[in-house]
């Protein structure tokens, strides 16, 4: 199963989530169906690259320590931004996010599903919570009713709030420490 983000208008409280969002932000890839044979073989040769921007490095460097993947490529979904397959432990980031700037939204919302995916291949949420301001939290009660089922919407909102927190890279990386042993 995909899921899908749509682009939402922009306001001033909400910058971080609408550019986090755009069109399709973040796609968590459940299995092989939504993965082409061709894309699966070239991702099983290409070597791990580190075009990544230094700034993402640290979280980067995390999430291959707890066995992840991390490809600076394309996502096999078209027009996804960026995509986890936690059951493989792959991540795919876009080069394009870099100048959409928008990589570091893109990486910390996946970088979140890999930790929720450690130990068993399966999105857990984690725990966390911290308050937003009422506008962002309402845009994003809005965009998780109207793109997902409601099954997964605490793991998405879980992915989507840590975008723009301020410790990200720390708490991600200590969740992929503590989970994905």
């Amino acid at each position: 199963m995909t899921t899908h983000h749509r682009l939402i208008p922009p306001n001033g409280l909400c910058r971080a989530l609408v550019f986090t969002v755009a069109m399709v932000a973040a796609v968590v890839v459940d299995g092989p169906p939504g993965i082409a044979a061709q894309h699966q073989a070239l991702v099983a040769q290409a070597p791990p690259n580190d075009r990544f921007p230094a700034e993402l490095m640290p979280l980067v460097r995390s999430l291959r320590d707890a066995g992840y993947r991390v490809l600076f490529a394309p996502p096999p979904i078209q027009g996804a931004y960026g995509a986890t397959h936690a059951r493989k432990k792959i991540i795919w980031l876009s080069p394009i996010t870099v100048d959409l700037g928008i990589a570091r939204h893109v990486l910390v919302h996946e970088a979140v599903h890999a930790a929720q995916g450690c130990p068993a291949g399966r999105l857990r949420p984690i725990g966390w919570s911290y308050p937003l301001p009422r506008t962002v939290d309402r845009e994003m009660s809005g965009l998780l009713y109207r793109n997902y089922p409601h099954a997964k919407h605490e793991v998405e909102r879980e992915a989507f709030m840590m975008q723009s927190h301020p410790k990200a890279f720390p708490l991600i990386a200590a969740a992929l420490k503590q989970r994905c042993r």
